[in-house]
């Protein structure tokens, strides 16, 4: 967990079917950390991390009140 201003972002990687990981984020109040301002999940902990960096900012600059954020999909490579 890290503390950032009144809000403490976390981690969590989830084991789903056939190897595949999910990386959940939550967003909480310092002052209540049972309680979750903001979550999403994401296919990679960089996905993640970028996705919860950005919702905590927008948390801190007014632009949103909290809640599920949608995850966005993986870049696909092309050949």
């Amino acid at each position: 967990m890290n503390q950032v201003g009144r809000y403490v972002l976390s981690f969590q990687a989830e084991h789903c079917r056939k190897g595949v990981v999910r990386y959940h984020w939550m967003i909480c109040f310092a002052h209540k950390p049972d309680e979750m301002v903001s979550w999403g999940h994401a296919m990679t902990l960089q996905m993640a991390e970028s996705a919860a960096r950005q919702e905590l900012d927008d948390l801190c600059s007014g632009l949103t009140q909290g809640g599920r954020v949608a995850a966005s999909k993986p870049l696909a490579y092309h050949r």
